[in-house]
């Protein structure tokens, strides 16, 4: 998903400064835009010079040609004898320069991908997202589970002594999922939902799938899997280890499960022409559902309870394939409908501009929504010197929805286009216009869950977000001592151990003066930000 490569080259109206100063704000390495700009100005220059020595090897077949047409066909003879192996020289040369021209050319490409989208003017330069990141909306807060006229003594929830308890313990009253089973069966952060787990699960699916339907989306339910050379157009190239599931053969056969609906829908119109009036007028607005599939790699030790962080989910996607004047507004908007989708479940909640060095490299501005989860404040709290933890600036609060504008960024790597294919007055084929792409969470079912069932605990049970009733299987559903409708609770939470992190066992040190095979370094890994 690279920049045009024009953006790079002066001579065709580029701006090399532009890309560096982008790169800056990102934290990035801008010298790998100064190893771009020497590949490509390596690669024409060797593509001009075989274009001279075709032409060198096209004359030297006229000049025998000339003395064959005037008769002197002895000199003719001799002339073609050295040209051959003139000829063959030239064959050679071309022969080794575009070899050396492709490598640099697959080098180029494959460094172009490291480089990330424009960093918009409105984004908060920083590298770190508890220092940086810039909090832009709230809602509900002020009253938020747990505090002030909402605190336990006038809310009482349903842990002991009518203590808040965390969504893990809610959903295991509720007798919602099996996490044991589920690690049995499929190892860490598995799971099986399970009775009214499972009903508020497909509860705010459809919920969501009508909501986006009502507002014009189209519905689309995507692959669950992508063939490897398709999601290298859409994914980034540290996916493949931290986030992606490899499945199926090698080779071509190759799979990947999607780790979101965005990957197969930014390939929905892969290879279009888009009437650019039409786009203009009536952007593309897709809603994808699917299970979604994370490796979560680099996690190990983060949000091990319940489901919150799980490597299988489902989730509601709002997509949007768009004409470039309109995609900040729609930016707005997608980011908008999300808050309205939050607020109608009655979750508090801020927004978040997320700061330059946290940016994945698609994105040239993103949004956070993150939602008050009362079971985390003591976790988010904690100050752990041993594990270089230290306390989170806004305990309690979790991402419920990302929203970013990607730009042409996605569109150029699958080559979705507005308009037609012009040329200029000499014949040269114009620039291609691209369309703009923007992605948004609208509901990640797990931790939606997670998140009503903290803010709606009572000392009886699970209330019910009053829009959520029409879409939930009312098997699940009964009326509490107040005449509120809620899930009730069927059990004490079970206990369960608590996840631990496994620590890596010392190597034995070998005898004194020794060193190891792979060297005297510090091993590890080091964890990379998404």
């Amino acid at each position: 998903m690279p920049l045009d490569i024009d953006d790079f080259r002066k001579y065709k109206g580029g701006n090399p400064e532009k890309i560096r100063e982008s790169e800056k704000k990102r934290y990035h390495d801008v010298k790998i835009v100064d190893e771009i700009i020497a590949l490509d100005e390596k690669w024409r220059k060797l593509r001009g010079e075989n274009d001279q020595l075709n032409k060198q090897k096209n004359s030297l077949g006229k000049e025998v040609g000339k003395l064959m047409k005037a008769g002197k066909k002895e000199e003719g003879k001799k002339l073609a004898a050295i040209n051959k192996v003139k000829s063959k020289e030239i064959d050679a040369k071309i022969k080794e320069q575009e070899k050396i021209a492709t490598e640099a050319a697959a080098k180029r490409d494959s460094l172009l991908h490291k480089i990330g989208n424009y960093i918009h003017e409105s984004v908060p330069i920083g590298d770190d997202e508890d220092k940086h990141n810039k909090i832009v909306r709230t809602w509900g807060l002020e009253n938020k589970r747990g505090f002030g006229t909402n605190d336990v003594k006038s809310n009482p929830g349903g842990g002991k002594d009518g203590a808040l308890a965390h969504h893990h313990e809610l959903l295991s009253r509720i007798d919602g999922y099996e996490p044991e089973r589920g690690v049995r069966v499929a190892g860490h952060r598995a799971y099986f939902l399970k009775g009214a787990g499972v009903a508020l699960n497909f509860a705010l699916q459809t919920y969501a799938q009508s909501f986006l339907a009502a507002k014009g989306y189209t519905l689309l339910q995507t692959p669950y899997f992508m063939d490897k050379k398709q999601m290298g157009l859409v994914a980034e190239l540290e996916d493949y280890d931290e986030t992606l599931y490899h499945v199926g053969g090698g080779g071509q056969d190759s799979k990947y499960l999607i780790a979101t609906s965005e990957q197969p829908i930014c390939l929905y119109h892969a290879g279009e022409w888009m009437d650019e009036k039409e786009l203009e007028e009536k952007p593309l607005f897709y809603c994808g559902t699917s299970t979604c599939f994370r490796k979560e790699a680099g996690k190990t030790g983060v949000d091990n309870w319940g489901i919150f962080r799980v490597h299988q989910f489902e989730k509601i996607e709002q997509f949007c394939v768009c004409a470039p004047s309109k995609s900040w507004e729609i930016h707005n908007q997608m980011i908008a409908q999300s808050e309205e989708f939050t607020k109608s479940l009655g979750l508090p909640y801020h927004v978040i501009n997320i700061c330059s060095g946290d940016l994945n490299n698609a994105a040239a501005k993103k949004y956070d929504l993150e939602a008050w989860f009362p079971g985390y404040v003591a976790i988010d709290s904690e100050e752990d010197p041993e594990r270089n933890k230290t306390p989170k600036p806004h305990p309690g609060m979790r991402e419920l929805v990302s929203c970013s504008n990607c730009l042409d960024y996605q569109s150029r790597a699958v080559e979705i286009r507005m308009g037609k294919p012009t040329r200029d007055a000499k014949g040269f084929k114009t620039k291609k216009k691209y369309v703009h792409m923007l992605n948004a969470t609208l509901c990640a079912t797990t931790r939606v869950i997670c998140c009503i069932l903290e803010n709606f605990q009572t000392t009886e049970g699970i209330l019910v977000p009053e829009v959520l009733l029409p879409f939930l299987n009312r098997h699940f559903v009964k009326k509490d001592s107040k005449g509120r409708f809620h899930i009730p609770y069927v059990q004490e939470a079970k206990l369960v151990k608590k996840p631990v992190e496994k620590k890596k066992k010392k190597k034995k040190e070998g005898k004194k003066g020794s060193k190891s095979k792979k060297g005297g370094g510090k091993s590890g890994t080091e964890e990379k930000k998404k």
